[in-house]
């Protein structure tokens, strides 16, 4: 099965845009999400809302927005039945191990992410040598 097509904002993330731009020729029309993620949905349950709150909190700033609304949704409830007393199926989990690698949360996703540090306007001691 081929691997998934990255997102433009994935590949500026990580910085492969800078090494292969002709990937970026080919998504320059791509619609980009630039609305939040929003509040939590209304239709979950209260155990599924407080994984919804928690994938919100610790995504990486900037990777979720309004179009992830259902895959964020379908995240917290596969969340809430791996951490209920009948547990999950293996393909349950498969799933959410992929939504989970999808937004960047977990390490070997994370360290192919690079966000450029914000410069300081205040002066640096050092910046003289």
């Amino acid at each position: 099965m081929a691997r998934p097509a990255l997102p433009k904002s994935v590949h500026i993330l990580k910085g492969s845009d800078k090494v292969n731009p002709a990937r970026m020729k080919a998504r320059e029309n791509e619609p980009e999400n630039t609305h939040p993620l929003g509040e939590v949905p209304k239709e979950l349950s209260k155990i599924e809302k407080k994984y919804w709150d928690q994938l919100k909190k610790e995504s990486i700033e900037g990777v979720l927005g309004r179009a992830d609304r259902i895959a964020v949704s379908i995240a917290a409830k596969l969340m809430a039945i791996a951490h209920s007393t009948e547990g999950t199926k293996a393909a349950q989990t498969a799933q959410l191990i992929k939504l989970l690698s999808q937004f960047g949360m977990t390490p070997a996703d994370r360290s192919k992410i690079d966000i450029p540090k914000p410069k300081s306007s205040e002066p640096d001691s050092w910046d003289d040598f």
